[in-house]
């Protein structure tokens, strides 16, 4: 490695060690959910920035993710709106730095010597290599947009303005005229350089479907030589040729039919990386462009909607097992406010507007959890898995990994209240309270020991004094009936979770059977 290639390789705080972890401290995503959230105002989109951040995180720790709650609550919009933020609409999104491509500069040309997902290593006429991070390009592109820079901006101008908020060394800033050059190839190459890329997709699940072909397609019975390609299996194989783009399949309404039947093969590839395999060949011919097997990418997020009425199926608890149910509701003051002045959304005003962060949140996706999680958490997992196995509820060690990436990624953007309580609050009532369902004789004593733990509001109560007063809630003591009226005016351990629970138990009493969905 040459002088020029040390000094531009980026600090600690910004790169995965060699075992694939960020090194990163609380707030390091914060700038990416800020200007996510302000984009999203400026595009008529209202959303509460804590909601924000859990979907954001949800997607980082896992790549599949749940959406479900009141039809026309915003559930779809809030999936089409990250999937336009992070990406650039088909045929205008290009990668300008190909291998081999040339950079115009203001009195000459760098080339493109290598390039991946994490950076780009460029040469001159004289052969000077230097690797300039793609997070570091990005930023420069932020501030010409931001600040209405021109190509016949000055470089030290551009620096100046840059600099003032990076998370990178005034050194890496140094390479000016790299930096310039390339930033301006973004900016060109979102206009000009077509793509038959497919960054994302809305797929409206059928009612019909009750095989894998709805997703991934099959291969022609008359033509050999053809495979009959889906829009879904299309956002695959497009995520598979960019691996620096983020791509999304957004599937709408998934419970309009039965989720196993058409969704067996993702839900099986998701959790062991192995291919889904497409066709048998014979000869190494490809089938209409479609290989022979596909693995689902690292850059592919999986976002499924659903409602829950009288023409839908229930979700079965190991499909919620694997993924974060975010659930959308609206409230009073919400639907008040809206009245007082709607306001249509408007995508187009996203597209691409997140696209600098692109690199940052792929590698965030990409990386381990840390190995050692938090001492809080971790009693906290083990008190809740102790009431659960009571209930014979108890959860398994993928739910436990879950939680403590979906916690690291919480912290990570910089949420409101960056407790680990505000962490763990949103996982149980993302990852446990979902496959929750039953009659009230199996399921009440349950509830009543869970809401227990969320709506104790002594914070120096030991762990076996909160286990053993969950044992009691769960025989129905009248004491801590999660009904009852609560006379202090703080706010449960829990809020979200133990509110809840609170419906869960309400519609028991009223149908004496209730589910998550339901409740």
């Amino acid at each position: 490695m040459t002088d020029v290639e040390r000094s531009n390789q980026p600090s600690s705080t910004n790169t995965a060690d060699q075992g694939g972890q960020l090194n990163l401290v609380p707030g390091h995503l914060a700038p990416l959910l800020d200007a996510c959230l302000r984009d999203f105002t400026e595009a008529g989109i209202s959303i509460d920035r804590a909601l924000l951040a859990r979907f954001a995180a949800s997607l980082l720790a896992k790549r599949f993710v749940l959406l479900t709650g009141l039809s026309g609550s915003g559930k779809t919009k809030l999936a089409q709106s990250i999937a336009t933020w992070l990406t650039s609409p088909a045929g205008t999104q290009g990668d300008p730095f190909t291998p081999g491509a040339a950079i115009p500069a203001a009195n000459i040309n760098y080339v493109v010597r290598s390039a991946d997902s994490v950076s780009v290593e460029f040469t001159n006429p004289d052969l000077v290599r230097v690797a300039l991070p793609r997070e570091l390009i990005g930023e420069w592109v932020a501030c010409i947009e931001e600040n209405g820079f021109t190509d016949s901006t000055p470089a030290r101008t551009i620096r100046e303005a840059a600099s003032n908020d990076s998370r990178y060394s005034s050194q890496l800033h140094s390479f000016e005229t790299h930096l310039r050059a390339a930033a301006f190839a973004v900016i060109r190459a979102r206009t000009s350089t077509p793509t038959s890329a497919h960054p994302y997709a809305v797929v409206s699940v059928g009612a019909d479907w009750t095989s894998n072909e709805a997703i991934v397609g099959y291969p022609d019975g008359l033509d050999p030589t053809r495979y009959v390609r889906t829009q879904a299996l299309d956002v695959i194989l497009s995520a598979v040729e960019n691996p620096g783009t983020p791509h999304f399949l957004i599937l709408d309404e998934m419970n309009l039919s039965h989720v196993e039947r058409y969704f067996s093969d993702v839900l099986s590839a998701i959790e062991s990386g192995e291919p889904i395999i497409l066709y048998k060949s014979t000869s190494a011919e490809l089938r209409s462009g479609v290989p022979t097997s596909v693995r689902l990418p690292p850059n592919l997020f999986i976002i499924g909607t659903v409602n829950v009425d009288e023409t839908t199926y229930m979700f079965s608890p190991k499909v919620l097992d694997r993924a974060n149910v975010i659930e959308f509701r609206v409230e009073e003051a919400e639907l008040s406010a809206f009245l007082g002045r709607p306001r249509a959304i408007q995508l187009e005003r996203l597209a691409g507007r997140g696209a600098r962060f692109a690199t940052q949140w792929l590698r965030a996706a990409s990386s381990e959890i840390s190995p050692r999680p938090n001492e809080e958490l971790s009693q906290e997992l083990m008190l809740f898995f102790r009431v659960l196995q009571q209930q014979e509820g108890e959860f398994g060690f993928r739910v436990a990994k879950e939680i403590i990436a979906f916690t690291e990624w919480h912290q990570q953007l910089g949420a409101e209240d960056e407790s680990i309580k505000t962490s763990m609050d949103a996982q149980i009532i993302q990852k446990l309270l979902p496959k929750l369902h039953g009659s009230r004789q199996k399921l009440e004593p349950t509830l009543w020991a869970l809401a227990s733990l969320c709506d104790f509001r002594d914070v120096g109560t030991k762990m076996n004094e909160l286990e053993a007063r969950a044992k009691k809630a769960a025989s129905f003591d009248d004491q801590l009936d999660p009904l009852r009226d609560l006379p202090t005016p703080s706010r449960p351990r829990y809020p979200l979770s133990f509110d809840k629970i609170r419906r869960m138990i309400k519609r028991l009493h009223a149908n004496g059977f209730t589910s998550f969905s339901e409740a």
